[in-house]
């Protein structure tokens, strides 16, 4: 049977509209899995629709046009799922630019971190977005555009695979079914495409089209059949339901938490900025307070700060350790108010008992205690820790305790930036003991020339320390990061501690906080002799409420030329006042990668430039560079616009043929062959066959330059079949010309001046 005329154009483009969308909700579905929450899976399945919709709108667009204004709507879907607070009335902002590219800094570090199914934290779900969004328009381009169907499945198929690899969860075969639906779908829009033999599949009937019962029915049995059997076959294989001979969900999940000391922290502290959730709630007693510890990061590559391997001791009767230091004993509790995805349990001081219903091990390594499972909503337990109160001679006396050397270790292999120990040797040239130059560095940190920030976009490597002293401007863990590194570099032993500050106070009841989002937070820990390690916070603004005893009483550090700080309201001390007591800050030299050389004791630098109007350089830069790009995107999308516009503005087959021609001159005249004013159609025929460029093209040209010219002078109007086919012989010319044209000339034509 013969098919409807003019019906089976309609249909290959509607199959393959719901082929793609198929292909993109299997996608969405199976992929999200690998984070928590439906949340997730439903915009990795909003981000592939909207992929493979804007794929099938430009199919008729050149690649590169179709491939930038993706590449333009991947920048607003990953905005809006990831970071949608950056946004300005939707749209993304340089801001949006920067945290994304923070952001893709994090990828790394927290799949290392997480086992899935992981957090859906916003680097995650900007990597999985892109991922989705590249699948399915890369299906789209490989089967539609490229006639590839089966390669076109390879993106796609990667993802799901790639998240049934790294699950632990049960058997789940309604992903393989969708998958293979959407996998069958591709194949019937590609065979229409093709072939257009496969019965009479659309039909007028009762004065509308429809889809008609005996159309395609082999097809649809065959169809069928393969589904049935994929999902049947496996349960017959040996081995079904076992686990794989290389699980590669288990690389680098070794449950150690890992931080990079000048990144991975802002994101969360953002994240938390607007989405707050309380986490636990702690009974302590009065005048108790302190940070509440999840862990102790002792080791630096040079990148990232992390806790040795240490699988611990399970915990008997509840005692912990003897305490080995002086101090009070003091008791907390703690009750889960979320379900919280890891297995640290927090602590204040040394935890010496705990009491709990499940099976909690001690990590002396780490100081860090961890039940087995995760702790869930409602979950509570009691911990006695000591709490050391020294005073600061007593610390001056004790000097630090005897450490491992990994706690004075650095990385030889990612040498540090040199200025990070100059730096600390200078802050610390008047420091009389340990005690002295752990406070002085401490007190530089805090002093009035630093900013706590939490939206600043450093680095993940070495340098970026150096960066962080040269900006003066972070958050904690930077601070944090810094400071170990500088006292590592003297050779005192340090750490960083990672957990939480203290809460806030629950009205009306006397010691009970709650811990928030926003409480995350990193610190600084030395070890004393009788004391243990104790907390050096060195961010402006925070303190441990149990280190107020000896943390609080610091000796303000003598501000000296060429000690790179802000004296601010630090005074010299007397008869010190120098060259410089005038001007303002000191800053000597620059600590850049390649400039270090110039920090030397006395030596002042030039002062940066200061902005005018609040307008810096690097924001003209982005600020040009942006309106750069939304023209290079917006003079090619006004062209398209107006073509569009001439199209949909012909009501009749006589003003659609002219329409179509005239669209069709215009585009050429992109690809450098334009039609002169006041040239006919015939001329213009013989000018672009003299060009020998049409490559076959030349039946086409002159049957619609013989339509067009009989619709613009014949008396008898064409057909819609007419002007189906000047459209059709049009887009035959315009491929063999684009075909002939060298890129260049593509490009710079949609630019041209009309």
């Amino acid at each position: 049977m013969a098919h409807t005329e003019g019906a089976p154009p309609r249909l290959q483009r509607l199959s393959a509209l719901l082929a793609i969308c198929l292909v993109a909700i299997a996608v969405g579905f199976a992929f999200g899995r690998i984070l928590v929450g439906h949340g997730a899976s439903y915009r990795m399945i909003a981000v592939g629709l909207a992929s493979g919709v804007l794929a099938w709108i430009t199919e008729r667009r050149g690649m590169l046009v179709a491939t930038l204004v993706s590449a333009a709507a991947l920048l607003l879907a990953v905005t809006w799922v990831a970071v949608p607070h950056s946004t300005w009335y939707a749209l993304p902002t340089v801001s949006s630019v920067r945290t994304l590219g923070t952001l893709a800094t994090l990828v790394g570090a927290q799949a290392r971190e997480y086992v899935s199914p992981a957090p859906a934290t916003p680097a995650l779900v900007m990597a999985g977005a892109i991922a989705v969004w590249a699948a399915v328009f890369s299906c789209y381009a490989l089967a539609f555009r490229a006639q590839s169907p089966l390669l076109a499945l390879v993106p796609p198929l990667a993802l799901v695979v790639f998240a049934d690899s790294v699950l632990d969860d049960q058997i789940k075969p309604i992903y393989g079914v969708l998958f293979l639906i959407a996998a069958l779908a591709v194949l019937f829009a590609d065979s229409l495409r093709r072939i257009r033999a496969w019965g009479p599949v659309w039909s007028p009937v009762a004065g509308r089209d429809r889809l008609l019962p005996v159309a395609g029915s082999n097809a649809r049995r065959v169809g069928a059949t393969a589904l049935v059997v994929a999902a049947i076959a496996p349960l017959f294989v040996p081995g079904f339901g076992t686990t794989s001979v290389l699980d590669i969900s288990r690389f680098g999940s070794d449950n150690r938490i890992r931080v990079s000391p000048l990144v991975q922290m802002g994101s969360i502290l953002r994240d938390t900025k607007d989405n707050n959730p309380p986490f636990f709630e702690v009974q302590v007693q009065p005048g108790h307070l302190s940070y509440w510890r999840m862990v102790a990061l002792d080791t630096f590559d040079g990148d990232t700060w992390q806790a040795r391997a240490d699988p611990g001791s399970e915990i008997q009767d509840g005692t912990i350790q003897l305490s080995s230091i002086n101090g009070e004993s003091v008791t907390q509790t703690f009750t889960m108010l979320d379900d919280l995805g890891y297995s640290w349990l927090v602590a204040g001081g040394l935890p010496t008992s705990i009491e709990t219903g499940d099976t909690v091990s001690w990590h002396p390594l780490s100081s860090s205690l961890t039940m087995d499972g995760w702790p869930d909503k409602g979950e509570s337990y009691t911990v006695t820790s000591t709490y050391a109160n020294p005073t600061p001679d007593d610390l001056r006396n004790a000097d630090v305790a005897h450490a491992d050397p990994v706690d004075t270790q650095l990385p030889t292999d990612t040498p540090i930036p040199p200025v990070v120990a100059q730096t600390a040797q200078r802050w610390t040239a008047n420091a009389d003991s340990t005690y002295d130059a752990v406070m002085a560095i401490m007190h530089h940190l805090r002093g009035p020339s630093f900013t706590y920030d939490p939206n600043v976009d450093l680095q993940d490597n070495p340098q970026a320390l150096a960066d962080f002293l040269h900006d003066r401007r972070g958050f904690c863990q930077q601070f944090a990061g810094l400071m170990a590194v500088m006292l590592r570099s003297l050779g005192i032993p340090a750490r960083v501690g990672l957990g939480f500050t203290q809460g806030d106070p629950v009205a009306n009841e006397t010691g009970t906080y709650i811990v928030h989002g926003h409480d995350y937070h990193s610190w600084v820990e030395v070890p004393f002799n009788g004391y243990g390690w104790l907390t050096f916070d060195p961010t402006p603004t925070f303190s441990d409420p149990a280190s107020l005893s000896y943390a609080n009483a610091a000796t303000e550090p003598v501000c000296v030329p060429g000690q790179g700080h802000n004296c601010g309201t630090l005074h010299p001390g007397q008869g010190s006042k120098g060259p410089n007591t005038d001007k303002g800050p000191t800053r000597v030299g620059d600590v850049k990668a390649g400039i270090t050389n110039q920090l030397l004791g006395g030596e002042t630098a030039p002062q940066r430039p200061r902005p005018l109007g609040g307008i810096t350089l690097s924001s003209l830069v982005v600020a040009g560079l942006a309106i750069g790009l939304l023209l290079a995107m917006g003079i090619p999308l006004w062209h398209w616009i107006r073509r569009r516009r001439r199209m949909h503005a012909a009501r009749d087959p006589r003003t659609l043929v002219l329409a179509t021609y005239d669209v069709f001159t215009d585009r050429a005249k992109e690809l450098g062959v334009g039609r002169s004013p006041g040239e006919t159609p015939e001329e213009f025929r013989r000018k672009l066959a003299a060009t020998e460029t049409l490559d076959g093209a030349n039946e086409p040209l002159s049957r619609m330059t013989a339509e067009v010219v009989r619709a613009a002078y014949g008396p008898d109007g064409p057909d819609a079949t007419t002007a189906a086919g000047v459209r059709r012989d049009a887009d035959a010319v315009l491929h063999a010309l684009r075909a002939a044209t060298p890129l260049r000339q593509r490009v710079l034509g949609r630019y041209r001046q009309d």
